[in-house]
């Protein structure tokens, strides 16, 4: 079921119509993002429900209000805020300033025609902290991150917008090493759906560790994007890798965020 890897660091690969109702599909599932930290699905996914169907079985969805059946559409439109409009989203993990804790994140392609741009990425970013200097990771250690949500989207907790929010920016989970855990800040001039800065020290020290991370993790040999067809659904470890989003202009652009909570 399996073919070549879609970065040369070993991550990501391509599966083609896999059996999604297979009894041993989750165990599968989690086999190959464990080997792969992140999959694409295709052809075997014809609508939003098979996805979240497909989803529903490696383990609890996450269910706020915000979403419908455990799905978050996101499409193109005349939102003021930048996560459901045509920006641009930095790589990140999901559930930073939402409370929740995701272990899995699926992206499904409900819809997706004359669009420019508007591309998926995902970066292997833990096999590419290995790059990151010694002294930039130690000090994310020591310090952690603050966020702050900026859109009001219903998405982010309310008590992430008020204020800024300090998180550690190294997660352990049982059993495992600890692991990066933070979103990238947005470019300057680009429009803000969250911001985030690396805690106590000088903005100029925060953007200079940010720019070490960013040209390791946006390296080809770590960084994959992902060119849409609709039925795909991109399934990621959300502990393993992060994901952002192109800007974009579109007349119909919709695709749809499933996360499974960690257990």
């Amino acid at each position: 079921m399996a073919a070549a890897s879609l970065t040369t660091s070993g991550a990501g690969v391509l599966l083609e119509g896999p059996d999604v109702r297979a009894p041993g599909f989750a165990d599968s599932m989690r086999a190959v993002l464990a080997e792969h930290r992140f999959a694409v699905l295709r052809g075997s996914l014809p609508t939003l429900d098979d996805a979240i169907a497909a989803m529903r079985r490696l383990g609890p969805l996450n269910e706020a209000q915000a979403r419908r059946e455990g799905a978050l559409i996101i499409e193109a439109g005349p939102h003021e805020d930048v996560f459901r409009s045509c920006g641009a989203l930095p790589l990140h993990m999901d559930g930073l300033l939402t409370g929740f804790d995701v272990s899995i994140v699926g992206i499904y392609c409900v819809q997706f025609r004359d669009v420019v741009g508007g591309r998926t990425s995902v970066s292997d970013v833990q096999v590419a902290a290995r790059e990151v200097p010694a002294a930039d990771l130690a000090l994310l250690r020591e310090r952690g991150l603050d966020g702050l949500a900026v859109d009001n989207t219903g998405h982010y907790r309310s008590e992430f917008a008020s204020a800024w929010h300090h998180f550690p920016a190294f997660r352990t989970r049982p059993g495992q090493a600890a692991r990066l855990c933070l979103g990238m800040p947005h470019a300057p001039g680009e429009k803000e759906s969250w911001r985030v800065r690396v805690a106590d020290v000088s903005p100029e020290e925060s953007a200079r560790v940010f720019a070490s991370l960013r040209r390791v993790f946006l390296d080809p040999r770590y960084h994959y994007v992902h060119d849409w067809r609709e039925g795909d659904l991109l399934l990621m470890d959300n502990d393993a890798v992060m994901h952002g989003r192109e800007a974009f202009q579109a007349s119909s652009r919709r695709l749809a965020n499933i996360q499974v909570l960690a257990g």
